[in-house]
């Protein structure tokens, strides 16, 4: 984003909460969580005519070749690295088209310093991996990356058939008597989160480390994304919704049919549920994330853009792990042995 007041461009700075500029210190300053602004969502029914897709920023599009990550970059950035992969990419010199504008955004609020402090403070601790690795500087180039999610509201009603059950105590047994049931029961869906990212919807790292609470989102504004990348989702709104309503949600109105017969359990459960008043939200989700390089491997690290939760896959040792196993053994046979496996882990522990 160009600064008003010289034209140069402008970052965002995570420590001020808002955009900087470095030529003549120029700041604006965005809206913060506690300001409750209100973050707005628009009508499933009426996307394709209603919602915006403007983002107010000029971004370049660029797919990874080696691990096809597809992402949106600043304008006036032609190359870098893939922050999933370590490869290098090069952007397409025309502007992409970032398809559904974003309703709510997460700005960063911690810094890559901070997360670099704190992976080297923690990777002392990782015994298991190589010395090398846990006193070296191996963490490569943190990328800040907005990921993509959809949330949901929806009015559901549900009409049900099966067999329900109500648990009692008698004595020293339990035992559940079991009735045919039927009905109709009203629920609501309310922020129902999807992640859009068909690359991390199920990867264990990033689910480890992206918590958030709907109450930090604020209302979109191109201003936080000056200086970042953001992966566009790869998941459709279509497609994310149909994954919810067969998978997490037909769940949710089982136990909403179930309450609704005050059972303890239920099974053999027959639904059919209708949706109404759809409406979504699609939003942007910090985090830094790094593709660090050993021994000819990537092992990636993953940290919240602001709330400093954290995870990463490190290199494990072969010879502590043969080590561990001469330990145990050592405990059964003869002493001599544990001398001589104590002294080789006093070399580890120099370096050697």
């Amino acid at each position: 984003m160009k600064c008003s007041s010289c034209g140069g461009t402008m970052r965002y700075d995570v420590a001020s909460y808002g955009l900087v500029c470095d030529f003549c210190g120029f700041t604006k300053r965005l809206h913060r969580p506690e300001e409750q602004a209100a973050a707005g969502e628009f009508d499933f029914n009426a996307v394709v005519n209603s919602a915006p897709s403007d983002w107010g920023i000029a971004r370049r599009l660029v797919t990874c070749k080696s691990c096809g990550a597809v992402m949106l970059y600043d304008s006036d950035q032609m190359s870098g690295m893939c922050p999933y992969c370590g490869s290098a990419i090069v952007l397409t010199e025309g502007y992409a088209d970032c398809g559904i504008k974003p309703s709510a955004i997460i700005p960063f609020s911690i810094t890559k310093e901070e997360v670099e402090a704190k992976f080297y403070k923690w990777n002392k601790y990782a015994f298991w991996s190589p010395e090398k690795f846990r006193k070296g500087k191996f963490l490569g180039n943190l990328t800040g990356v907005y990921i993509p999610y959809w949330t949901f509201d929806a009015d559901a009603i549900t009409a049900y058939s099966g067999s329900y059950g109500y648990t009692q105590d008698s004595g020293e047994r339990t035992y559940t008597n079991w009735y045919k049931r039927s009905g109709i029961v009203e629920s609501h869906i309310n922020d129902y989160c999807v992640c859009a990212s068909r690359r991390f919807c199920s990867d264990r790292l990033l689910n480890t480390v992206v918590a958030f609470k709907l109450d930090d989102l604020l209302p979109y504004t191109p201003d936080a994304l000056a200086g970042f990348a953001a992966e566009k989702y790869t998941i459709g709104m279509d497609e994310a919704w149909y994954a919810a309503r067969l998978g997490e949600l037909k769940k949710r109105c089982e136990y909403d049919t179930r309450r609704n017969e005050n059972a303890d359990v239920c099974h053999h459960v027959q639904m059919s549920t209708e949706y109404s008043n759809i409406r979504f939200r699609y939003i942007l989700i910090p985090v830094w994330i790094s593709a660090c390089r050993y021994n000819g491997k990537v092992y990636n690290v993953v940290a919240s853009g602001h709330n400093g939760n954290g995870n990463c896959h490190r290199p494990v040792s072969v010879l502590k792990m043969i080590l561990l196993v001469l330990i145990i053994l050592a405990l059964f046979a003869a002493p001599g042995i544990l001398v001589f496996i104590i002294q080789a882990i006093e070399v580890i522990a120099m370096g050697g």
